[in-house]
């Protein structure tokens, strides 16, 4: 369906992009100029384009790991000062054996929440302690050459990820050093609630905890490796997830130029192309549209389709869920999505994202019928430009983009049928 022209110009603007703007950090110039080139080529398709600006606080997604992971050290200090006193190395008052366990859980609950509540599900809730600032999705239309009856976002984000040292230099052991991180802070916290609790009933296990403390030393080379967790230094991101916009641009110019042609050009589905901002730092960009539109969205029975990393021809994933976040997308859409895409590429899987999330979740986690499509396969491998430096237009393939441009197509056709 589609041809060489079109898939030259998705790459060649994924190119455009990297040498004239490059990295696009949240909430920055360079994601402001991103958006203001994609509502540029937007407005050649489309019957209407605008942009809506939002603030939020960028830096509160991945910001606070590394403070986190101080309270974690600090934790241990204090819970070894408190050995110290039950062992009457540390000559002073034994009332403080208790208080400085008191303290330290008091910031194991500070970082345990930290990294529950805002990086593995999303929540807002320490972004009051980080800097605010203003980002913009950027929205196009294509109205249905009839009477609107179905309306379907396609969507991709603009924004790109801040470097992984974790990944670019210990490449997939770094995701397993992530898990055992967690398992590390959650035993940590047993630890010492448990020692509080001993101590209220005066039941001295000195020893126990004495084990426990040297344990805690294998934690530290896991401590300094969350502690570099991220640069501050963005990607390029023409993977992530330049390629997603890429192809948002590619159905809204296919559409555009077939537009007196009956058997492409939708009759009764009315189309929005949306780039959020601000996917990168914690789905920012796609909350706050969903915020600001949620019962035009309901009221319309929008669904969404969501494009994000697509790389290699041979790689379609659909994802069924993104069970990190807690999100579990609609089977009216991602099943018929999968039997669409299996017709075009029979390697399609179905395939849950195993950890992080995509602006598709944002809309299932509110109850609005979505679902994720890329050519990320994190369950079976950690590509080396996930979230690296390594992530240039040379790992795109036009053919890849052209493939999922089809797929969307021959579903707006389906969903046409219905």
């Amino acid at each position: 369906m589609t041809d060489e022209n079109l898939n030259n110009y998705m790459y060649d603007f994924i190119v455009k992009v990297c040498n004239e703007i490059g990295p696009r950090e949240s909430g920055t110039e360079q994601e402001l100029l991103a958006g203001n080139m994609i509502e540029e080529e937007l407005k050649k398709s489309c019957d209407e384009v605008h942009q809506e600006a939002y603030i939020s606080s960028p830096h509160a997604f991945l910001g606070g790991i590394r403070y986190g992971t101080f309270l974690v050290l600090v934790s241990l200090i204090l819970y070894w000062l408190s050995l110290l006193i039950d062992l009457g190395i540390l000559q002073i008052n034994g009332n403080y054996s208790f208080f400085f366990m008191i303290i330290a859980a008091i910031l194991i609950v500070i970082c345990v929440s930290y990294f529950i509540l805002e990086v593995m599900k999303y929540h807002e809730i320490y972004d009051f302690l980080f800097p605010k600032r203003k980002s913009y999705n950027v929205i196009g239309t294509l109205n249905p050459s009839g009477e609107v009856k179905d309306t379907i976002i396609f969507s991709a984000h603009h924004d790109s990820a801040f470097e992984f040292n974790t990944f670019y230099y210990l490449k997939r052991y770094g995701q397993v050093i992530i898990n055992i991180g967690y398992a590390c802070v959650g035993i940590t916290f047993v630890v010492i609630i448990s020692k509080i609790i001993f101590k209220l009933f005066s039941i001295e296990l000195t020893i126990l905890f004495l084990s426990f403390g040297f344990f805690f030393f294998a934690f530290i080379p896991i401590i300094l490796v969350y502690i570099l967790f991220h640069t501050y230094h963005p990607v390029q991101g023409a993977f992530d997830n330049l390629s997603g916009v890429s192809v948002i641009l590619g159905i809204g110019k296919f559409l555009s130029e077939n537009r007196n042609n009956e058997k492409i050009y939708p009759k009764n589905t009315k189309i929005y192309l949306i780039s959020f901002a601000g996917e990168e730092a914690g789905l920012r960009g796609s909350k706050r549209y969903i915020t600001n539109h949620f019962n035009e969205l309901k009221e319309e029975g929008t669904i969404i389709v969501n494009m994000d990393s697509i790389g290699k021809k041979e790689i379609v994933i659909i994802h069924d869920k993104e069970p990190g976040i807690g999100a579990n997308h609609d089977p009216r859409i991602y099943k018929p999505l999968y039997r669409t895409a299996k017709k075009i590429n029979p390697n399609t899987k179905i395939s849950p994202l195993p950890f992080g999330a995509t602006d598709g979740a944002a809309f299932s986690k509110k109850g609005i019928s979505a679902a994720s499509i890329g050519g990320l396969n994190l369950k079976d491998e950690l590509p080396p430009y996930y979230h690296t430096r390594l992530d240039t237009p040379e790992n795109i393939e036009k053919e890849a983009l052209g493939q999922f441009v089809e797929i969307c197509l021959e579903y707006l056709k389906y969903i046409e049928s219905q």
